[in-house]
């Protein structure tokens, strides 16, 4: 979608469709500032406030409601309810907006129009209705269904147009700008979450990260098997060897600032995961295409901070593998050297991401950045503990983890903190081995697995972990998120990055 900005009176700009918020007062309607938009030289017979209030719209949230108006160039108003404005939060106007993108498109509206509240209507600035309307109408529309053989007849092209009279100009385009980048990041991670196995393998994901590196202006660099045996990345190389599609590690950089703030994301990718040797009940294991959900985020973010040129040194880590098992799968009881010298007993083939996350985790402590966040579909402890709305978040760093906590809550990428104490390392502890890769008793498997993960980062690191393994794939479709994957984690990491650099 193309967005723009107009400071002319809404009423005075044509389009084919006007898109009217509408908040509530006392469970009705408050339909006075749509009546003082109304007014014209000519009189229609029957007024607008009398038709909203024949058609029963109360302005209840997420409600809609088409009313012609004969005094508007746009003629049709497409009015989307609020709900009370002192409730009204940031994922209320993404709500509102996305519900409005749908509308619009299955009315074939090419010209969009939106009636910016007036300031006093809203509990936030300009900027940011801007930047959540644009990406709550941006992630409505995501594609579905674009490998299909019959091909969906092309949807009409949308322009979109915030009308701001009276406002200042500035404040509302740098949300325009944010809301596209934000919203081009989550998209992005979706695209490839949905991707089927067979289009995604490792070296499948090695291609797309090539390709917004070279769209992004990033430096990339990708390791293969012989490189990842010179570095000793037995986690890695453990889990691609049962596969017929060799393992890959990616490295993207990108450099904002000479002196600024070095932060690195790393993404579990595992295209497929059957289990291994460990193997997955059937049911459900076609979802396993979206175990590379963490590699989606990170990549995802990367294009948000390119775009919003962040001035931030960043490196996003990506180990890729296919976990299969085949003749020349790893086996439980199997003992891996991984990237930092430690020894892991593998007692279970399908906690796997661990596995590669640690090579990883390893090979970021190379650059000693000052934060290390990663990302992963890592536990369905996790899903069990949380559910599918939130992400678990652990880790050694309280700025960190306050910082995740409030990206969380302005992107609605929520993460909920959980412990990570020195009693879940012991737990992981191996008889035969330095680790084992997973602990001995069914309890507390996301906390052990964060645990895991700490014995890869140095002591004095500021690093976290966000488990994504509940709302990676949502469970129903909403209004900001077609049926498919969430990219959760894209626009978290990314606001995360935004505000440790700020």
């Amino acid at each position: 979608m193309r967005w723009t900005l107009s400071r002319t009176a809404a009423n005075s700009v044509a389009g084919d469709l006007l898109v009217f918020p509408v908040f509530q007062t006392k469970e009705k309607a408050d339909l006075q500032p749509l009546i003082e938009f109304a007014k014209g030289k000519r009189k229609p017979p029957i007024s607008i406030e009398e038709k909203i209030k024949a058609s029963g719209f109360t302005a209840a949230t997420g409600t809609l409601q088409t009313v012609f108006c004969s005094n508007s160039k746009a003629g049709w108003l497409l009015l989307v309810g609020m709900g009370e404005s002192a409730k009204t939060d940031l994922n209320g106007i993404r709500t509102a907006a996305g519900k409005s993108a749908s509308e619009a498109r299955r009315k074939k509206a090419g010209k969009v129009l939106v009636h910016v509240p007036d300031a006093d209507e809203l509990p936030f600035d300009d900027e940011t209705f801007a930047r959540c309307w644009v990406e709550g109408a941006e992630m409505a529309l995501s594609p579905t269904g674009v490998l299909k053989s019959e091909k969906k007849k092309d949807e009409v092209p949308q322009s979109w147009t915030l009308l701001g009279k009276g406002r200042q100009a500035a404040p509302m385009k740098r949300g325009i700008g944010e809301g596209e980048a934000y919203a081009a990041g989550c998209l992005f991670a979706r695209e490839l979450v949905n991707l089927p196995p067979n289009y995604l393998t490792p070296e499948d994901m090695a291609k797309q990260a090539r390709k917004l590196a070279s769209n992004e202006g990033l430096k990339i660099k990708v390791l293969g098997v012989p490189e990842m045996r010179k570095l000793k990345m037995g986690g890695i190389l453990g889990v691609g060897q049962g596969s017929s599609n060799p393992p890959r590690l990616i490295s993207l950089e990108y450099r904002g600032r000479p002196g600024a703030k070095k932060i690195t994301l790393v993404g579990k990718g595992v295209t497929f995961d059957s289990g291994g040797i460990s193997l997955k009940p059937g049911q459900g294991m076609d979802e396993m295409k979206a175990d590379m959900g963490g590699a989606a985020a990170v990549l995802g973010a990367a294009l948000t901070i390119a775009r919003l040129k962040l001035p931030v040194n960043l490196q996003v880590l990506v180990p890729s593998a296919e976990n299969m098992p085949d003749g020349g799968a790893i086996k439980p009881a199997d003992v891996l050297t991984m990237a930092n010298g430690k020894t892991v007993e593998v007692l279970n083939t399908d906690a796997e991401g661990r596995l590669i996350l640690a090579d990883a985790l390893c090979y970021a402590e190379r650059r000693k950045p000052d934060f290390v966040i990663d990302a992963a579909t890592l536990t369905g402890a996790c899903v069990v503990a949380l559910g599918m709305e939130f992400a678990g978040l652990m880790g050694t760093d309280g700025e960190l983890i306050e910082v995740l906590r409030q990206a969380g809550g302005e992107t609605f990428e929520r993460v909920w903190h959980l412990p990570l104490v020195d009693e879940h390392r012991e737990q992981i502890k191996g008889t035969w081995s330095d680790l084992q890769n997973i602990a001995g008793g069914r309890w507390g498997g996301a906390l052990t697995a964060a645990a895991f993960l700490s014995e890869f980062v140095n002591e004095d690191r500021a690093w976290a972990h966000v488990d994504i393994a509940g709302p990676a794939i949502p469970a129903k479709p909403t209004a900001i998120c077609p049926k498919g994957g969430s990219g959760f984690g894209a626009r978290l990491l990314a606001r995360a990055v935004q505000i440790l650099v700020s």
